[in-house]
């Protein structure tokens, strides 16, 4: 049978990298109707024992040496669903992620989004690279008809993209910019909060500044693309208010949701430093150009989660949802009325 959804799962640091992603999107409770395209580099494919203990509905797509800009269009070509799901390998979907979504693109829509909450908690700067990357859709979340999506773990609808041609791999390199361009083109989005995902940021101080730099090469490069030389050479001028509002929306979604998602204060304080690696990020890549940006952004994609890291976060969402339970005053019961 066609699958009605396809999912693709960039692997670019082998088959065993995903194995805990892999254990998610096995686990959906409409599995049958899915698709799931594991983007592989050839050296780094599953080994035979590996290959002969995949289940259905899994394909293995492998490739040389390119970027993973170009091996999404690839899995993009080789898509069966009439919607593909951009995936990451450290974005883990709840069981019941695809059976919402699956009900919602029945209607019609062109993008569905997810809702997101961090996978896990280890320090304010996880926390805050979650907030300044995903705030926007962060649990809780009110659904409905969005204008803007988050770039990747979207689901799209499959023709919209191969409409792009040539332009595909090139707009795949920052998927907030694919979700705009569609957007400009008329096309409708919605937002599911039922459907649900964990998101998982690695830890350490310096990694997580040294991830937002080179998210803001990517958007900076991009954002300028077209514009002339010394336009260029003018950006890096906005910098103190490009951190600024990054770090401004960061704070509207935590006032809107942080103490609802579980978010520490001093969260604020790490999407501030972070904030303003992104918008120094953005000055350079403004210089740099496309070009030399592109080979780096794999790096802020690509975040394996271990199998150990995905049972950690679900014991603390079990023992967090247990004590919820038991601070939550009960309900009053009527004393019943006794007849003399």
């Amino acid at each position: 049978m066609k699958p009605n959804l396809s999912i693709l799962l960039p692997a670019m640091l082998g088959y065993e990298s995903v194995l805990a992603a892999l254990d998610a999107w096995e686990a959906q409770t409409c599995r049958d109707q899915l698709e799931i395209l594991i983007l592989c580099p050839d050296h780094l494919g599953p080994t035979a024992a590996q290959r002969a203990a995949r289940p259905p509905g899994q394909v293995l797509v492998q490739f040389g040496s390119v970027d993973l800009h170009e091996a999404r269009a690839i899995g993009i070509q080789q898509a069966s669903g009439d919607y593909v799901m951009l995936a990451e390998d450290h974005c883990l979907p709840d069981p019941e992620w695809a059976q919402a979504m699956l009900e919602r693109l029945e209607e019609g829509w062109d993008a569905v989004g997810p809702a997101l909450r961090p996978g896990n908690r280890t320090s304010c700067w996880t926390e805050g690279s979650f907030l300044i990357g995903y705030g926007e859709w962060m649990m809780p979340v009110t659904g409905g008809p969005r204008e803007v999506l988050c770039g990747w773990n979207g689901t799209i609808r499959t023709q919209l993209l191969r409409q792009l041609g040539s332009d595909l791999a090139g707009e795949l390199l920052i998927g907030a910019f694919l979700v705009r361009r569609l957007h400009q083109q008329g096309h409708r989005f919605y937002l599911e909060n039922r459907a649900q995902m964990r998101h998982f940021d690695p830890p350490g101080w310096a990694y997580e500044i040294l991830l937002l730099a080179i998210v803001g090469l990517g958007f900076g490069a991009t954002r300028t693309w077209r514009w002339s030389l010394p336009a260029r050479l003018l950006y890096p001028l906005a910098t103190p208010a490009i951190a600024f509002l990054h770090w401004k929306r960061a704070f509207a979604h935590y006032r809107r949701a942080g103490a609802g998602a579980g978010l520490r204060p001093t969260a604020l304080g790490a999407a501030l430093v972070l904030a303003s690696a992104w918008g120094l990020g953005e000055a350079a890549g403004a210089l740099l150009g496309t070009t030399r940006v592109a080979p780096h952004i794999w790096r802020t994609e690509i975040k394996p989660v271990r199998r150990e890291d995905v049972a950690r976060s679900t014991a603390q969402e079990q023992l967090a949802h247990r004590i919820l339970r038991r601070s939550s005053p009960k309900p009053r019961t009527e004393a019943r009325p006794t007849h003399n």
